[in-house]
């Protein structure tokens, strides 16, 4: 017998929820020391897009697309860690609300010692 499920309404994510869980999924990445602030030139230019501590989300197109701004801690292999944050932010999209992501782009703007 198969089950038939009805549809009880609409379900919205406010871009705004989509840019906290990216925000906190990268914080708890091994290596982020902070968030680093999104450009200036980058903001100017910035024509689509939610823009959130350290991240500016766009939902063009109907397609969801990450760029991440951060600082690392200096003793962490680059490449790894921002590969990391790329894989958590997806799991997180993926757990939380289910929404297919087109891209995570990582921009490293700063290391720092700790």
């Amino acid at each position: 017998m198969s089950e038939v499920r009805e549809s009880l309404g609409r379900i919205e994510v406010a871009p705004e929820v989509l840019g906290t869980i990216a925000y906190f999924a990268t914080l708890k990445v091994e290596g982020v020391a902070k968030m680093a602030a999104v450009p200036a030139d980058v903001t100017r230019l910035l024509r689509r897009g939610t823009r959130h501590d350290g991240l500016i989300l766009d939902l063009s197109d109907d397609k969801v697309k990450f760029d991440i701004y951060v600082i690392m801690n200096r003793d962490v292999n680059v490449m790894e860690t921002s590969r990391a944050i790329q894989k958590a932010v997806a799991e997180a999209m993926d757990t939380m609300v289910d929404i297919p992501i087109d891209a995570i782009n990582i921009h490293v703007e700063d290391v720092v010692g700790i």
